[in-house]
């Protein structure tokens, strides 16, 4: 029993003392393959941060993608500026505007630095047909109304070219040459005068132009454009007013100074109307006031003995005043009759239709 003991315990001495060697091979392999596990991890980590890199990369140039596109389609959802609607190819608003850019081109081009001062005179029309429908005028009308839209270029004001011109045309025998033209643009302070003429050609009409230069009389440059003649004729119909003498005498018979204002004369219409308003508004009270003072003298009081006089005082204002409100009716019927004309006027064209 002792030696077997003794075995056994022999036996677990040595499996104690190889132990520890048993479990350093057991773990030096491991130990052994640390290094490279070791690399294998740092490869894998590299690795993945390459492909978050590259991932990043790749999201950054996507977003700079769409940021790009983004600014690129931006522009385009702008409101475009407002820009008058264009004429109708054929029209004669095209017409008018195709000589206006002709002849606004060389204005400012001859003008320098400085802003040219423009005297559009009435066109001259070279038939009957046209004159009977005023187209020179209306002609004139509608190239001064487009070269007022026109940058850079100042014009004359219309109403002050009336009675020079027609006083021009009674001296040049009805036709103003560019002599007289050049006078009459140096005594309206314009640089350069519009000179045009219109005469038709079978379904249309042609509209000519020439700029004269005020100091020298010399021609700048000349322009011309075809309208279809329906057109014109259809804005001479709208724009063109028949006016005339019994017209003007029949609307102050109505209302004195109306036909002064339908001659055109306003001035002279508002001081009509404020006469006969002024008469009528005096004569109604004196009227007026008359009677309270009558109405007290008949009450048969003490103090109603003076009213007597003061109603007839009252009485005779209003007969005065009335007779002065005939004498401002008859002098604003004759006054419109005198001062009118039987004339075709051209309405203002600063907005002509699209005819």
């Amino acid at each position: 029993m002792r030696r077997k003991r003794s075995t056994s315990v022999c036996g677990a001495a040595i499996w104690l003392a190889c132990a520890p060697a048993i479990a350093a091979e057991t773990k030096a392999p491991d130990a052994a393959k640390a290094p490279d596990a070791a690399k294998a991890a740092d490869a894998a980590t590299k690795a993945a941060t390459s492909a978050a890199a590259k991932a990043g990369a790749a999201a950054g140039k996507a977003a700079a993608a769409a940021v790009k596109a983004a600014t690129a389609v931006a522009p385009a959802e702008e409101k475009p500026a407002a820009k008058a609607a264009p004429a109708r190819e054929g029209s004669v608003q095209a017409g008018i505007g195709n000589l206006t850019q002709q002849l606004a081109a060389r204005l400012r081009d001859g003008s320098g630095e400085t802003y040219p001062r423009v005297a559009v005179l009435p066109f001259e029309a070279l038939d009957d047909d046209a004159r009977d429908k005023e187209l020179g005028r209306l002609s004139s009308e509608l190239l001064a109304s487009r070269l007022a839209l026109e940058p850079k270029i100042l014009q004359v004001e219309r109403s002050r070219l009336g009675p020079v011109v027609e006083e021009l045309k009674r001296t040049e025998q009805g036709e103003i040459s560019a002599d007289g033209a050049a006078s009459l643009g140096k005594l309206l302070g314009a640089n350069a005068v519009v000179l045009g003429s219109v005469s038709g050609a079978g379904a249309e009409y042609v509209l000519t132009a020439r700029v004269v230069d005020t100091e020298t009389a010399r021609v700048l440059t000349a322009a011309d454009t075809a309208v279809p003649r329906e057109g014109l004729v259809a804005l001479s119909e709208d724009m063109v007013e028949v006016k005339s003498r019994t017209g003007a005498a029949i609307r102050s018979a109505v209302m004195p100074g109306w036909g002064q204002i339908y001659n055109g004369d306003t001035g002279r219409g508002v001081a009509y109307v404020s006469l006969f308003g002024a008469a009528a508004a005096g004569a109604l009270g004196s009227v007026y006031f008359g009677k309270q003072a009558e109405d007290d003298y008949h009450g048969n009081t003490p103090d109603s003995v003076g009213r007597r006089a003061d109603a007839n005082d009252h009485y005779d204002r209003a007969n005065l005043l009335l007779i002065g409100l005939g004498v401002v009716w008859a002098a604003a019927v004759t006054d419109a009759w005198l001062t009118g004309e039987d004339a075709r006027v051209v309405k203002s064209a600063a907005q002509e239709g699209d005819q």
